[in-house]
């Protein structure tokens, strides 16, 4: 198994069980005990777990952080513009990949209920709200929950995502930065959002203007995978710039 994926693994098994011993997940993940005991060390800098003698335990992410509703109401204002200049770029017939973030979620009431089109989500509220469209047809990733995003997570999403082609991605981040790419708080969402990325024609990442020239714990989709932006008007004129010199087209609403 990849380095990175059976570490995610590990992750998402700790995030289960809370508290797991060596040898447990050893045998879980088909690996040495000493190949787990450097990943969980590597993961105890990362301060994503808390090594113990024998095990590991489990560390709550990013404590008093926003819940996902709270993060809803964050610069509403600006994802309901980006969702908007989202929703446009639905027509009829169209496969659509939903990231599991507030900002893809707030494209779904500008959808106009007369479009047929496919929409893939790892989003069970992203699910949900596309219900509310009578010609859409909807295909919800399962998995393990990731609790604070309410997203699809793990193996199991990762090899279903992969069974897919998409037109469009619609993808969010907790940062961005010039040249690097995206970024994330949370390791287990990574994996998955490479997984959409891998399989969707064109990558259109949705950000606000809080989200730039800043980085968060993992580095995410590299920036040269990611095919437009669309952003707020607050947002810097020289980052529109450098952007746009890095042949991406931004689109400011």
């Amino acid at each position: 198994m990849h380095k990175a994926q059976r570490q995610k693994d590990l992750i998402d098994l700790l995030s289960i069980n809370n508290v797991m011993s060596i040898s447990d997940l050893s045998q879980r993940l088909k690996s040495s005990m000493m190949t787990i005991r450097r990943d969980l060390e590597y993961l105890d800098k990362k301060g994503l777990v808390k090594k113990m003698h024998g095990g590991a335990l489990m560390v709550k992410q990013e404590p008093g952080q926003p819940s996902f509703f709270e993060r809803i109401e964050e610069f509403d204002e600006e994802k309901a513009r980006i969702g908007k200049a989202a929703a446009a770029m639905i027509k009829n017939g169209s496969i659509v990949f939903f990231d599991a973030g507030t900002t893809p979620l707030a494209i779904i009431e500008h959808i106009p209920d007369d479009i047929e089109f496919t929409a893939i989500t790892t989003g069970l509220m992203t699910a949900v709200a596309l219900c509310g469209k009578p010609k859409a047809s909807i295909i919800n990733i399962g998995g393990n929950i990731h609790q604070s995003s309410y997203s699809a997570t793990n193996y199991l999403a990762i090899e279903y995502i992969k069974r897919f082609n998409a037109d469009i991605a619609f993808i969010s981040t907790k940062a961005i930065s010039i040249p690097s790419g995206t970024f994330e708080a949370q390791l287990p969402l990574i994996e998955v959002k490479k997984a959409i990325v891998s399989v969707s024609n064109e990558i259109i990442l949705l950000a606000d203007h809080s989200k730039f020239e800043a980085k968060s714990l993992c580095h995410s989709i590299p920036l040269e995978d990611i095919d437009t932006i669309i952003t707020d008007s607050k947002v810097s004129p020289e980052i529109v710039d450098m952007l746009r010199n890095k042949d991406k087209k931004v689109i400011l609403v």
